[in-house]
């Protein structure tokens, strides 16, 4: 069994582009190609639906590709420039820019995501509201509860299933922390549903349609936990994001409706359990340079807030690992985009591996280097990398819980970096499909011991 860190398949910023039949002169330079429909060939290829639609090698920063998405014309961008384009709010609209089936899956239908304008400000004060820097510290502390906790009983199992092991302690943290907890089994099981709704969104078929049941239940209780709330059946702590959003009014001072106020709870509590994504690939990428579990080791601060070692590779985990292949939004107007003439409706997408992997502005890309984020704190600024997002937190489509995806993520880091871990031979790949990615084996380790304690000696067969 293969044990590459590779990254999921999609090459770098600047690979070689595959002659793509059927291409022709784009408008003001640039290529027009004649390929299926970017939703078709991103739900078959996934992580590898977008290189041959990249420029050739040696094009500028900022060069774009025509295609098409949702039977309009698109042009793919990328970098720093594309980046810029991409989250210009004055040329760009949200709502309609994302196929329905899996915005809706994902996001929930009415979600924030798919506002503009005034709507989105006011809901998007909600979650920045949630989660304001002290509102973190709370759940990230919630967090290291559950590590500790959990992380005690590995040394008494024969296989621990990394990725499950994380859905399972972000989960029933941020339930805890929201105050839409149950306790333990039922937080537990939720937190699967949870994950089966990030898991199967970019996917088609039996996937898929796991993914669009988990989000019915999810939201079935979701919207009891509203109704609940707001009949004082059920304390909701003052500042919890289940009493924030209850109380939560659109730009005409109405509450929102049950559905709606349920997806948004998800929405808080969604992405911490996707964090369980980035734990996977960050022990994946660990076990591959260890070198940098050893630093991280020996930086542990051994308090709630992870050492800037841990910071650096969880930034370098989210560059080398993005969430989605590819980003999409509406033209508001007619314009003219990296040199290609478009109408208002059309979309822009941005390439988000081929932005993480840009050349021009990440030497060595394919390289899993953290040094890259040295000093640079819980969320770089960099309009370069975007794993959620770009623009303002507060007004523009730059996720608010940005730091909390950090902290946790670096938290997880220094929790595997302070134990012993046998991991035995396991295909630890990256593929390209589903969408997100993670290692198929969700990185299986055997017998465990804590840094200070015992060493293990590895089994016949087994890597250290």
């Amino acid at each position: 069994m293969s044990t590459t860190t590779a990254p999921p398949r999609g090459g770098t910023g600047g690979a070689a582009t595959p002659a793509v039949p059927g291409a022709v002169p784009g408008a003001r330079g640039g290529t027009r190609t004649r390929t299926p429909d970017l939703l078709l060939t991103l739900l078959l290829r996934g992580f590898d639906g977008l290189p041959p639609l990249r420029p050739a090698p040696g094009a500028p920063a900022g060069a774009a590709v025509r295609s098409r998405l949702l039977g309009r014309p698109a042009v793919v961008v990328r970098g720093a420039q594309g980046v810029r384009t991409f989250y210009d709010s004055s040329l760009v609209a949200r709502r309609g820019a994302v196929p329905g089936a899996l915005s809706d899956v994902l996001f929930g239908r009415g979600a924030v995501h798919g506002l503009d304008d005034a709507e989105h400000r006011v809901r998007k004060d909600l979650f920045t509201t949630a989660l304001t820097p002290e509102r973190v510290d709370g759940l990230v502390a919630a967090a290291a509860q559950e590590w500790d906790r959990v992380v005690h009983r590995w040394p008494g199992r024969d296989r621990v299933v990394v990725f499950d092991e994380a859905v399972a302690v972000l989960g029933r943290a941020v339930l805890r922390w929201s105050g839409a907890g149950a306790g333990e089994a039922t937080d537990t099981a939720r937190a699967a549903d949870l994950a089966a709704i990030v898991d199967g969104f970019g996917s088609a078929g039996p996937r898929f349609l796991r993914a669009a049941r988990a989000r019915r239940r999810c939201e079935r209780w979701a919207a009891q936990a509203v109704r609940d709330a707001r009949a004082g059946r059920r304390p909701a702590p003052a500042g919890s994001a289940l009493a924030l959003v209850a109380a939560h009014r659109d730009p005409h001072g109405r509450p929102l409706d049950e559905r709606t106020a349920a997806v948004e709870l998800l929405n808080v509590l969604r992405p911490t359990v996707a964090v369980a994504w980035l734990v996977a690939q960050a022990a994946v990428a660990l076990h591959g340079e260890p070198r940098w579990r050893h630093a991280v080791a020996a930086a542990r601060t051994g308090g709630p807030d992870a050492s800037d070692t841990a910071v650096a590779v969880a930034h370098e985990v989210r560059r080398r690992y993005p969430f989605v292949p590819a980003l999409a939004t509406r033209l508001r107007r007619d314009a003219e985009v990296a040199g290609h003439r478009l109408r208002a409706g059309d979309r822009i997408v941005l390439d988000v591996v081929g932005t993480h992997r840009d050349p021009h502005a990440w030497p060595s890309p394919e390289e899993f280097d953290p040094t890259r984020f040295e000093g640079a704190g819980l969320c770089p600024a960099s309009q370069g990398f975007v794993p959620q997002g770009g623009g303002d937190a507060r007004t523009g489509h730059r996720c608010p819980g940005e730091s909390a995806t950090v902290r946790l993520l670096a938290q997880a880091v220094e929790v595997l970096c302070g134990l012993e871990l046998l991991v035995p031979p396991q295909d630890l790949r990256m593929p390209a499909r589903p969408v997100p990615s993670r290692p198929a084996s969700g990185f299986v380790v055997t017998r465990v011991a804590t840094a200070t304690g015992t060493r293990v000696a590895a089994a016949p067969g087994e890597e250290h």
